[in-house]
């Protein structure tokens, strides 16, 4: 298997800060759903979800907004990620199954 290496060298007519978000914003639209985490979440938490998610190849992508991680990805998926249950807290999984997570704090 071949690896493929995209560069792109930024003129002195583009500016990065500019084509940058662009380029995000037509990644992000490539995703059909999203999760929206609040910032604050544990990192142990975030940990258990993305690599629940890896284990169970989600196709995923991290952006980040003020006060907020999100997580889009492909609709289907929601049984192997995160989701906030009727008790306010933050859990891996469904509400209706078995969570995969379940956290220490109150997120």
């Amino acid at each position: 298997m071949t690896k493929h290496q995209n560069t792109h060298l930024v003129g002195e007519d583009q500016k990065q800060p500019d084509h940058q978000p662009n380029c995000l914003e037509s990644l992000r639209r490539n995703f059909d759903a999203e999760v929206h985490l609040p910032a604050d979440i544990s990192r142990e938490f975030l940990s258990a979800a993305l690599l629940w998610a890896i284990d169970n190849k989600v196709d995923f992508a991290l952006f980040h907004e003020a006060g907020k991680i999100i997580l889009a990805h492909f609709g289907g998926d929601e049984t192997y990620l995160p989701s906030r249950w009727s008790d306010k807290r933050w859990h891996i999984g469904l509400e209706d199954r078995e969570p995969f997570f379940e956290p220490d704090e109150d997120y």
